[in-house]
């Protein structure tokens, strides 16, 4: 069961106070996508996991925390804008506007987990943004492959190529990669196969463990 409680917040970057939701606890049943966003009920809760003020649109986990960039940053075309992007769910901004103060503190990690997201919350909107917001992932999960869960950052990639249509660099890069995870391996294998037919299409862990073929 999830269950989300409203607090009041004071945000660090403005003095102001603003409601704001907190996830007590939450539950997850069935299969993840192949980017691994969780299945319901956690992948509603979505809207806790980067808070917004309403008053100076600071974005961050917890607007008690700190601002890490210059606050001139929040003020910025770039930020004001998320970098000219329209788009059309409300959680998109957030997330967009996160990775851009990961980015000034060269956060790398940051920058690629809430470019994923907010990709995740363009699909929720179908919002035709959400292959270019990958394609700006791609460079950064390449970054952190080499110090973080290779195995599953190495499938994820995968799925980011193919849900933006680089069927071919996926199919190149991907033929000859084997991982100590038999699971794994069956999930590049099916990606390998979905390229190849140039389907650009979200699946599930499950679409892979229901087909034989793998």
């Amino acid at each position: 069961m999830t269950k989300i409680h409203e607090i009041e917040q004071k945000c660090s970057v403005c003095g102001h106070t603003s409601p704001q939701p907190m996830l007590a606890s939450t539950n997850t049943m069935g299969y993840p996508d192949l980017d691994l966003r969780p299945a319901e009920m956690k992948r509603s809760t979505m809207n806790t996991w980067i808070l917004e003020c309403p008053h100076c649109s600071y974005a961050a986990h917890n607007l008690g925390d700190m601002l890490e960039s210059p606050k001139d940053l929040l003020k910025s075309e770039s930020y004001t804008t998320c970098d000219g992007y329209d788009f059309k769910g409300r959680l998109s901004p957030r997330f967009y506007r996160r990775h851009l103060i990961a980015k000034e503190s060269n956060n790398i990690e940051e920058c690629f987990y809430n470019l994923l997201y907010c990709a995740w919350t363009c699909d929720d909107n179908e919002d035709e943004n959400a292959a270019e917001i990958r394609k700006q992932a791609i460079p950064y999960i390449e970054e952190i492959i080499p110090h973080g869960n290779a195995n599953n950052l190495i499938a994820i990639k995968a799925d980011l190529l193919r849900r933006t249509g680089q069927y071919e660099q996926l199919i190149e890069e991907y033929s000859n990669i084997y991982t100590d995870d038999a699971a794994i391996n069956r999930v590049l294998k099916f990606q390998i196969q979905k390229a190849q037919e140039q389907d650009n299409a979200c699946y599930t862990v499950e679409d892979v463990v229901e087909s034989r073929r793998f």
